[in-house]
């Protein structure tokens, strides 16, 4: 993330990939436990990335930062399973992949101090507004289309810039209005 940071305050690039390359992936019940410990210090790093980007002056535009500059995403390509109850009572921890997992967006063009969407007791995603590729409104469970779309929207490009094969829809909400 430094070598991140040292290249966009040198404006030398408009675009940063950083993987932060933790294994979450255990598939046992240990692995709960080992998850959260990393997944703190991983959004710990992310805070302190985010801090760094908002006390940077953005190159070449007075009064912005960095982070007024920047989109950042912070995503998984996979979520885990929920933690269930048995019949006796006891829970048993979640350790294999889930189909739904959560994107943070922050910085330039995205709206502050937002949660869009939410899980049901069962873990399943819960339909949230979208714009459709169309331009029309609905209402359903979001899908990775959606997300890279709403970060492609956040970024200025419009609906028929762009081509993702499936179907997609920008998540209402999340970029400033």
């Amino acid at each position: 993330m430094d070598l991140a940071l040292r290249l966009l305050k040198s404006d030398l690039c408009t675009s940063v990939h950083v993987s932060l390359q933790l294994d979450f992936d255990t598939h046992n019940a240990s692995g709960h436990g080992y998850s959260c410990a990393h997944g703190r210090g991983l959004m710990d790093c992310v805070a302190r990335f985010l801090g760094e980007l908002k006390a940077a002056p953005a190159p070449g535009k007075p009064g912005k930062t960095l982070l007024d500059d920047t989109l950042v995403l912070v995503m998984s390509e996979f979520g885990r399973s929920w933690a269930s109850r048995g019949r006796d009572g006891t829970y048993s921890l979640p350790d294999d992949h889930h189909p739904y997992t959560s994107v943070c967006f922050a910085g330039g063009n995205v709206a502050a101090n937002r949660q869009v969407g939410s899980y049901t007791p069962r873990g399943l995603g819960v339909p949230v507004d979208i714009i459709e590729e169309n331009g029309q409104p609905s209402k359903r469970v979001p899908r990775a289309a959606d997300a890279v779309t709403t970060a492609l929207r956040i970024m200025g490009m419009e609906m028929h810039d762009f081509f993702i094969p499936g179907g997609y829809g920008e998540v209402a909400g999340i970029r400033k209005a």
